[in-house]
């Protein structure tokens, strides 16, 4: 007997996402000063957001994979645009697709490395104060400038800090609810199916829902 099956590495990240998640919760929450998280907050967020967008990214993906069998003669448009576009071509229903593209654009300044150039100054106070940030000239494309404002340095529908230093909880659930949400979309749109990104795992050492990650991370910012 022969079946045929469709490869998506999407849910093996939902384990070593909680695992990071509870190392965060565990972790004090970092207090922003001149554009940098104080304490491990930064790194288990920046860790999170990208295991969380290359997991998106492998079922939209399967999506694409399973379009392209059904289209004409097995042939549909290549998927070589945005993941944000390519829903948005989908399923002109779409209204994801601004948050969706902030949550690329945060990707890429991380995982690109966008470096800034910071000045800042001690107060007695206050701590570190930021004086002027610019981001070297080398980074920041057309998409980052369109969906970024220069002056807070934040995305301009989701608030995202796009300094990758400044990156902390406040991104993680930011980014993860647009994830769900645009999941959720394509189950309602009939073009992946719900139990491809349901996943029960475990949390603090229980079982526990993945998506009901969502209400503990806000419980604890």
């Amino acid at each position: 007997m022969r079946d045929r099956l469709i490869t998506v590495v999407g849910s093996g990240y939902f384990q070593p996402i909680l695992d990071l998640i509870d190392r965060l919760i565990q972790q004090p929450k970092g207090k922003l000063n001149a554009s940098r998280i104080n304490g491990r907050e930064n790194g288990y967020s920046l860790s999170i957001i990208l295991l969380s967008v290359v997991m998106l990214e492998s079922f939209v993906g399967r999506v694409s994979d399973l379009q392209a069998r059904v289209g004409s003669k097995g042939r549909t448009k290549a998927f070589r645009t945005s993941v944000p576009s390519y829903i948005a071509q989908l399923r002109k229903t779409f209204t994801l697709e601004k948050s969706l593209t902030e949550v690329f654009v945060l990707r890429d300044a991380i995982a690109h490395g966008h470096v800034w150039r910071l000045e800042v100054s001690s107060h007695e106070r206050h701590g570190e104060i930021l004086r002027s940030a610019a981001l070297s000239s080398q980074y920041g494309n057309e998409q980052f400038k369109r969906r970024v404002n220069p002056t807070t340095r934040r995305t301009r529908a989701l608030g995202l800090h796009v300094v990758p230093s400044a990156v902390g909880r406040e991104e993680v659930i930011k980014v993860l609810d647009v994830i769900h949400r645009v999941l959720n979309f394509l189950a309602r749109s009939r073009l992946i199916e719900p139990n491809v990104f349901s996943f029960h795992g475990r949390l603090h050492g229980r079982p526990f829902e993945f998506w009901s990650v969502l209400q503990v991370l806000r419980g604890a910012a």
